[in-house]
């Protein structure tokens, strides 16, 4: 016998009951009672109730093992040759089958089911009249069947179901699931809103949703017809248009973008981009994203003949990975001519290029970056980094790093540097140590050689020698804990060309924690460094921070922080500075519950003679109940006596329907209302939506930007109108009309600026 070998299991039993007529298409059971409009976006169809399905157990060994009325087995040679039962359930691997009847031959690797099936393969379950899984290959194919594709099944890049009926379904494993001339939608209606009918639909899981010479109807009326439809299920704002985006914007136009999937397999999908722009004219595209063997990638390039600046304006981008025996290579590459959205009359283009190995014992990485900008003048620079990690024998660790950076441009002769660093280090029972060494290579043109063009720190080399008391004996008084480092080595500091060597000790306590009473706690460090030089000169330094702290409540407490550091002497490195400082800081915080938060800090500079005082920083939060809260925030210049910026938000919200923000910004000294920022979700009826976002600026008496989006909820979809008026460097006027399909995520770009930063006046936070 060949294939999997089979345990059998015999007895009666009661095999699930029969489904209801597979060509029905799934209904889910609409709840009675109302679902309120969600404030948040809206993703499952309206009333849905999500299923959480528990994934069938992995049985790691090739056993099947059949229960249920009637089993049978006969045998060929001594071995199994074919089981069957009636009213059965069959596990197998990371599938659960019942049906009315089943029959497993182990001689071909079949097993056939029939009557009823209910067919569960990790949590996605498929029902049909019949069954074939082969235990070799792991193939399976239901016949007459129906499914609703969970976004467990696809790791939740889904939303909500895609409910599947088909003349078939099949797949491999969980790798793909594929269903024969189907009717596809993700409205849970008897009779839906719109369906795609198709001559095959393929899932493949955490990638994208093929469908194939497919037709699109609503109500029951076709509307059009593709050869290929492709459904992106991951880096949602990086595909196309899935549908058709309409718009008027004030540097565009009005305006259609849209695309074409040409072809859609497991490793491969392609998109032609159209837009048409009244403004701009015709922009053409094509995107393609692709898989070989340990690698994958992704090739878009995008031409506009733009009318308003009377240019051609061409964009290109390459990503690509691949791994090649135990190297992980990055390839990407970016390219833009005259683009309007970044620079009109201008040209650049970046290169990477990135290597790394990774071993049990060593770490290896390679990085050479390149780019071209042609802006009015041209610079180009070129960057690369080797950095290699190695361990040694005895625990030893080696490290080397070698950096170059080069940098020129029109009438500018090009300047570049190298840096190499090494270190070998190991830790010891009784001491650690490591030996470093760094050096910088004037590598740039011959007139600038030489020319303090660069700064950095040369180690000609560095020995270093740490341990603490734990390892040396508690040698110390009263066994009081240590922390001990002794460093000897030349270095020279650019664009100095003097070498010095340098000597350096320090011994430090590490952070120590007393508890002095139940609601009182002592935390200290204090530590000596001493410097000497081989010109003549020394430093070293005192230093010890102390903190105080006293618990007031579960969650409150009251902090005081001391911090001195005294340094005496000279250094002739800049890396060797030490700050000098004396102060003390105060802070109380209150936050035994959501109701009312109290934040209080200050502090009191000794060595600042003019000026001593830190500002008194005041955070206050009030929420009489779950639908209110109110924050303000400022600080308090004790010296000057005037108040800094004041910063308060309001947020109010009524059960899951209202949503309001109000943040503003006080300019205590121009005294003017700098900045005011609503904002609203909130609904109106049962099915529409509304939000709003604005920002005021109180010095030019107007308003920075203003959006607002209107969401009709329609069930299944949801159609939005939105305007944006944004002023500044790049202005934006634009009304667009979006429609999108609930269950598949779509990147929204409401509150979001041209560039897809967050529209946000920095008023604060709630703490």
């Amino acid at each position: 016998m060949t294939g999997a070998p089979a345990s059998v299991v015999g007895g009666t039993g009661t095999a699930s009951p029969a489904p209801e007529d597979v060509l029905t298409r799934p209904t889910v059971q609409i709840p009675n009672s109302g679902v309120a409009p969600p404030v948040a976006p809206s993703e499952p169809p309206t009333g849905y109730t999500p299923t959480l399905i528990t994934p069938v157990a992995e049985i790691p060994t090739d056993f099947i093992c059949v229960t249920g009325d009637n089993v049978r087995t006969t045998f060929k040679d001594g071995k199994p040759a074919v089981t069957t039962a009636d009213a059965n359930v069959t596990t197998y691997k990371n599938t659960v089958t019942t049906a009315q009847s089943a029959r497993v031959n182990y001689e071909t690797n079949i097993a056939e089911f029939g009557g009823g099936v209910v067919f569960r393969i990790d949590e996605q379950e498929i029902r049909g009249e019949s069954l074939t899984l082969n235990l070799k290959t792991r193939e399976w194919a239901l016949r007459k069947a129906s499914t609703a594709i969970e976004p467990q099944f696809v790791r939740g890049y889904l939303c909500a179901p895609v409910f599947v009926l088909g003349e078939s379904i099949e797949g491999i494993g969980r790798k793909s699931i594929t269903a024969i001339n189907s009717e596809t939608t993700t409205c849970n209606l008897t009779i839906p809103h719109y369906e795609l009918r198709s001559r095959s639909i393929t899932v493949y899981p955490e990638r994208r949703i093929v469908l194939r010479n497919v037709a699109a109807y609503a109500l029951g009326h076709r509307l059009f017809a593709l050869n290929y439809l492709v459904i992106p299920l991951r880096n949602v704002p990086e595909n196309p248009n899935l549908i058709p985006r309409f718009g008027q914007s004030v540097e565009e136009g009005f305006y259609m973008k849209s695309a074409y999937a040409y072809t859609g397999t497991a490793t491969q999908a392609g998109f032609l981009l159209l837009d048409l722009m009244s403004r701009k004219g015709i922009g053409t595209g094509i995107r393609h994203q692709y898989q070989l063997n340990r690698g994958l990638g992704d090739v878009q390039i995008y031409r506009l003949e733009d009318q308003t600046i009377n240019q051609t304006t061409l964009t290109g981008r390459l990503n690509h990975t691949q791994r090649i025996g135990d190297v992980d290579v990055l390839l990407t590459s970016n390219f833009r001519n005259n683009s309007y959205i970044y620079a009109p009359q201008s040209k650049s283009i970046n290169n990477l290029l990135s290597l790394t190995r990774n071993t049990q014992s060593a770490n290896s990485s390679l990085t050479i970056s390149q780019g071209i900008d042609d802006v009015f003048v041209q610079t180009k620079r070129l960057n690369a980094n080797l950095t290699h990690r190695q361990t040694l024998a005895n625990r030893a660790l080696l490290n080397s790093n070698f950096i170059y950076n080069s940098f020129g441009g029109t009438n500018t002769p090009n300047t570049a540097r190298l840096t190499s660093q090494a270190s070998v280090s190991q830790a010891g029972p009784r001491f650690d140590w490591s030996l470093s060494a760094q050096k910088i290579d004037d590598l740039s043109a011959e007139s600038f050689v030489g020319g303090g063009r660069f700064g950095g720190i040369e180690r000609l080399p560095e020995l270093a020698i740490s341990s603490d008391t734990t390892k040396l004996g508690n040698f110390l008084l009263f066994g009081a804990p240590a922390n001990l480092k002794l460093a000897f080595g030349e270095y020279n500091e650019l664009p100095s060309t003097n070498n010095i060597g340098r000597a350096y000790f320090e011994i430090g306590t590490p952070s120590l924690q007393h508890k002095l009473t139940d609601t009182w706690t002592l935390n200290t460090t204090s530590g000596f460094r001493q410097f000497a030089y081989s010109d003549n000169t020394a430093q070293y330094s005192l230093y010890t921070n102390t903190g105080l702290s006293k618990k007031l409540g579960q969650s409150s407490t009251f902090n005081l922080a001391y911090r001195f550091q005294e340094p005496r002497g000279f250094t002739p490195f800049r890396f060797d500075y030490v700050g000098k400082y004396n102060t003390l800081n105060a802070g109380l915080s209150i936050k035994e519950s959501e109701r009312f938060k109290l934040n209080v800090l200050s502090g009191y500079n000794f060595e600042q003679k003019q000026f001593p005082w830190q500002d008194a920083i005041i955070r206050c939060s009030i929420q009489p109940s779950e639908n209110f809260l109110l924050y303000t925030a400022t600080g308090y210049d004790i010296n000057r006596k005037e108040w800094r910026t004041l910063i308060n938000q309001m947020r109010v919200r009524i059960g899951d329907n209202f949503r309001f923000d109000l943040g503003t910004r006080y300019d205590a000294v121009a005294k003017k209302l700098a900045m005011v920022r609503p904002q609203l979700d909130t609904t109106i009826g049962n099915k529409t939506r509304i939000q709003a976002v604005a920002g005021y600026n109180g010095f030019t008496n107007a308003f920075d930007y203003r959006s607002f989006m209107l969401t009709r909820d329609l069930h299944c979809w949801e159609a939005s109108l939105v305007y944006t008026n944004q002023t500044g460097f790049y202005q934006n006027k634009s009304l667009m009309l979006y429609m999108r399909i609930k269950a598949f995520p779509v990147f929204r770009q409401f509150g979001v600026g041209t560039f897809g930063q967050a529209q946000d006046t920095s008023v604060g936070d709630v703490y």
